[in-house]
């Protein structure tokens, strides 16, 4: 797949507005699911206050298996006062489904 092929993909699947809107249904059910530990994690950040942005789309092929496993990681940098605190990645299929979803905060 080349760039031109790959931004079409992005775009057919919709992965930008996805990954936003999965960021936000991540931190809701960490709230509603973990709620001790989101209020450890986010206690000083005012949520209302928290930026978004896609910082990167890539296509990636995993060698730490028996068989390479191809997907596609679309990456949230999440800011609060100015100051990266975190970031959010999702994994989509080649087929454009969701596989899976991590958030990593900044020590």
């Amino acid at each position: 797949m080349n760039t031109e092929e790959f931004q079409s993909w992005i775009s057919l699947n919709n992965i930008i507005e996805r990954t936003k809107r999965d960021f936000w249904n991540y931190i809701e059910n960490y709230r509603s699911e973990e709620s001790e530990e989101f209020l450890e994690v986010f206690s000083n950040v005012n949520m209302d206050y928290l930026e978004i942005s896609i910082s990167k789309v890539s296509l990636t092929i995993n060698y730490r298996f028996d068989e390479p496993i191809t997907f596609v990681s679309a990456f949230v940098d999440i800011e609060y006062e100015d100051e990266e605190i975190g970031e959010y990645e999702s994994l989509y299929s080649l087929d454009g489904d969701d596989l899976d979803d991590y958030l990593r905060i900044k020590d």
